[in-house]
């Protein structure tokens, strides 16, 4: 695999970090990978467009990788890089497509306003653990199973066997 000219933005999920597991265990693969790190207390748009505008000239071939709530984040900026003639690739893992996918209430108010629908897809492929304790599977796999309808060839789902923080995340890489 050769994995030189390929840049890997990850975006941690709520409370994440750099320092998460994911994000070493990408660098291992991809030294040049950047996370887009991010504070329940942040303007994330703000976030969001100095990441675009970092990488809309940059990059041919680019992989937004999102955890949660930053799979959310992460279709957004896929979508902006879109409207801006610039194709990307987007892996999701276990993402936040709305709130009504969280299985509590524990959301932070003010990030609210900066999730939106995830309602349409283009070279996407999807992690969705089957043990998932945060979001609703179920109700994720049915989404998903919509969107294969309406953006056929667009969306690749994968069911894992693991929790929400996908602990065997390391076993991914190589389908990443």
């Amino acid at each position: 695999m050769n994995t030189n000219n390929r840049q890997i933005v990850y975006i941690h999920g709520l409370n994440g970090s750099a320092n998460s597991n994911k994000f070493k265990s990408i660098l291992k693969i991809y030294p040049s990978a950047i996370c887009v790190e991010w504070k329940v207390e942040d303007n994330i748009f703000d976030i969001l467009i100095e990441t675009y505008e970092h990488l809309k000239g940059k990059i041919d071939d680019l992989t937004i990788v999102g955890s949660s709530t930053g799979g959310n984040f992460g279709w957004q900026l896929q979508q902006k890089l879109k409207e801006n003639g610039k194709s990307s690739e987007l892996i999701l893992l276990n993402p936040l497509v709305d709130i009504s996918v969280k299985l509590d209430n524990d959301f932070p108010e003010n990030l609210l306003q900066y999730l939106v629908d995830m309602n349409r897809f283009e070279n996407t492929k999807v992690f969705l653990s089957v043990n998932d304790e945060v979001l609703d599977f179920i109700k994720l796999k049915t989404f998903f199973e919509i969107q294969q309808n309406i953006f056929p060839q667009q969306i690749e789902v994968i069911e894992i066997d693991d929790d929400h923080r996908i602990h065997n995340f390391d076993s991914l890489l190589t389908l990443i």
